[in-house]
């Protein structure tokens, strides 16, 4: 692993993807950070409502979420707005949707690892699908 800072770094596995459309989240996204390319992290993807959410793995586990890596250029303003759109409320994560953590990333392209900021589902998974490949785009949006 490179001795890269998490917060110069954010994967995006869902309506954030450059692919989903441009929404005004993912407008700020491409105002507040760039591009690097598609990437995967460990992890399992599940739907949530129209949007998925991503739960770490066991250890035991080797699922692979599929989506994309940005370098992040004023990370103040872009957790500003991502983090209200995530649900994720930093003084009381007990109650967020979303929190935010870090994760290790794998740049497709090269095979170079990143320490990225991750949303992670925060609710229960129990009732909801699965999407075994990690892939929102190509299981959900066919």
């Amino acid at each position: 692993m490179e001795d890269k800072k998490a917060t110069e770094y954010i994967f995006v596995y869902g309506t954030l993807l450059s692919d989903y459309g441009k929404l005004d989240s993912h407008k700020y996204l491409e105002t507040y950070a760039e591009l690097m390319g598609k990437a995967t992290m460990k992890g399992k993807l599940y739907m949530v409502d129209y949007y998925p959410g991503v739960t770490p793995c066991g250890s035991d586990e080797n699922y692979v979420v599929k989506g994309e890596l940005y370098k992040l250029t004023n990370p103040d303003e872009l957790f500003n707005f991502l983090d209200t759109y995530e649900e994720f409320y930093p003084m009381d994560p007990d109650h967020s949707e979303y929190v935010r953590r870090t994760s290790e990333v794998t740049l497709t392209k090269t095979g170079e690892t990143f320490l990225a900021w991750v949303y992670y589902f925060n609710q229960d998974t129990t009732e909801l699908e699965w999407l075994p490949k990690g892939d929102f785009l190509r299981e959900y949006h066919k």
